[in-house]
């Protein structure tokens, strides 16, 4: 497949996605008579802000570690696509998973249900780094130890991400600061990532 097609469609999928993130955001309809009305309203969806601010962070990380890692892949093959199409619709998804998230912070099940999109799509960021491994589409110049700092980098990633699922099914509020911790730390460069 084309890589640049390949690249550009990956890239409209996660703008989308982070576009659709606001939308989650929304006062209730009704007439706000004072400016007080309307600031307690706007202090009301706070949650909705940080989720929106998290989702935001994860989503562009992902974008930029897709960026990094595929810029040195030599080609794209068949599973490679299907693979890419899985993560692009775990991302599609996040929107909706943050939405819930910021609607009802404290509850189990939407902090279960954030984590589990995150954890998808860590999962797959792991098996698109296997499978480019496995069949050495990497360009020549790629050495072994930035492809080994690029495989412990996403598993670190998706482990962090699975126990923070399972701890908001306990700690919803626990697990919210656990995503955000991953979301720092994918702001450090890592593998094929710390070579732009």
């Amino acid at each position: 497949m084309n890589k640049f097609r390949f690249e550009a469609f990956s890239d409209s999928v996660f703008a989308f996605a982070i576009t659709l993130l606001i939308l989650g955001i929304a006062l209730p309809e009704m007439h706000y008579a004072t400016n007080h009305d309307l600031t307690a309203a706007l202090l009301h969806v706070w949650p909705n802000l940080i989720a929106y601010a998290l989702s935001f962070a994860v989503i562009g990380i992902m974008w930029q570690n897709h960026k990094a890692l595929f810029r040195l892949v030599e080609r794209i093959d068949r599973r490679t696509v299907f693979f890419n199409l899985l993560l692009l619709a775990g991302t599609a998804f996040i929107p909706f998973a943050t939405n819930t998230l910021g609607s009802y912070p404290t509850m189990q099940a939407a902090a279960f249900l954030y984590g589990l999109a995150l954890s998808f799509t860590g999962a797959i960021y792991n098996v698109i780094v296997y499978h480019l491994v496995r069949t050495r589409a990497f360009n020549a110049g790629v050495s072994d130890a930035t492809i080994a700092q690029t495989v412990r980098a996403y598993r670190a990633a998706w482990v962090t991400y699975t126990l923070a699922t399972l701890l908001a099914l306990v700690a919803p509020v626990v697990s919210f600061g656990a995503y955000m911790a991953v979301a720092l730390y994918g702001l450090i460069p890592h593998g094929v990532d710390a070579d732009i």
